[in-house]
Formats: C-alpha cells, structure tokens, sequence
C-alpha cells in the first residue's frame, strides 16, 4: 500500500520535470516561421528608398540646395524651396525625376540638373546569441554569417544557421521569415540568431 504514493509521485515529478525542459526550450528557442526567406536577391534590381536611408542631392549652380538629406520616419525627403517629397517606395532614379519636376513646376528653377546618390542605406539589427548584438551599417552581398561576423560571431549557446529575419514590406508590414547563414539580407532587416535548445 505504501508504495503506490511513492510511485504515483515520482510519476508526477518526471512528468513536471519534463514539462518544465520542454518549456524552458520553447523560451530559449523562439518559434521559427511558417514563411522561408529567399535564397537569392536580384541584385540588378534597383533598391526601393525608406526610413533611415540617407540620400545625396547635387543641384548644379546651387550649392545651398545641394547637400546629404536623410527620409525622415514617414519616409519623407524634407528639401530647401521644395519641402516634403514622398520618397519612401521610390528608386534613386524616380527620386532624382521627381525632384526635377517639382522644381520646374514650382517654378524656382526652369532647368535644373539634378543628381541623386544614395549615400547611405538604412542600417541592419543583429539581435539574440552574438557576442555583440545592435545595429550594423549595411553593407552590399550581405548575408546571414557575414552579419553574424560583423556582431562577433556566435556565441557558444547559438543555434547556429537557424536564424530569423523580420522584414518591412511594402506598407510598412514587418514579415518574420526563417533563414540561414547563406540567406540575403536586405537594408533594414532584423536578423534575430535563436538560442539552441540542448
């Protein structure tokens, strides 16, 4: 009689003990995605402007027009004569169109020549098990393990190669996909490396 309580408790405290693993490691590994980031980026394509991303503007005979401007979080350009001008979603080179048509139809200047570089595209978010994790500059051919490596390498609890991306689509909707150390990353993108479980 004495030992159906013994049992029936080491039976409980195995059953709790496993429960509290399992749910110690759905904590330290976040849930992966039901969508896979792309393999490949066609690097032809030219790259869509947004928040964060800072542009050089060079209007030729007018130095006081001239200079490096930054979209602002709505994704707008703010520019001396001209004020706001929607850029977020727009490529460098409808940008530079845009801006001369609004000078022209502004009437501030019948001719203007009008270059646009980016200078600056919006910086990447290294977070979870990298030595040490923040914002990066982005970088072109970027991927998965360069951006571990510009955050210091892994650290010894990663779960190395399974890697979450959060990334702004066209909206401003942020899509988590999962990814890989071979995985191309975009400017703006959140790269969180996950904890492994054992």
């Amino acid at each position: 009689m004495s030992s159906f309580p013994q049992l029936s408790f080491r039976a409980l405290f195995s059953a709790a003990s496993v429960f509290s693993l399992l749910s110690l490691g759905a904590c330290a590994l976040p849930m992966g995605s039901d969508i896979d980031a792309p393999d490949f980026i066609d690097a032809s394509q030219p790259v869509l402007l947004s928040s964060g991303d800072k542009v050089k503007l060079t209007v030729y005979g007018e130095e006081d027009l001239s200079g490096e401007y930054m979209l602002d979080q709505r994704g707008v350009l703010t520019l001396p004569m001209i004020g706001e001008i929607p850029a977020r979603g727009l490529t460098q080179a409808q940008l530079k169109g845009f801006i001369k048509d609004t000078f022209v139809q502004s009437g501030f200047l019948s001719r203007p020549l009008v270059s646009v570089d980016v200078a600056s595209l919006r910086q990447i978010y290294v977070l979870g098990e990298v030595q040490s994790p923040g914002a990066y500059p982005y970088e072109p051919s970027l991927t998965g393990l360069k951006a571990v490596a510009l955050s210091g390498g892994y650290t010894p609890r990663a779960a190395e190669g399974r890697l979450l991306v959060d990334r702004v689509e066209d909206g401003g909707r942020i899509v988590r996909m999962n990814a890989g150390d071979i995985t191309p990353i975009l400017p703006g993108d959140t790269i969180i490396i996950r904890e492994r479980i054992f």
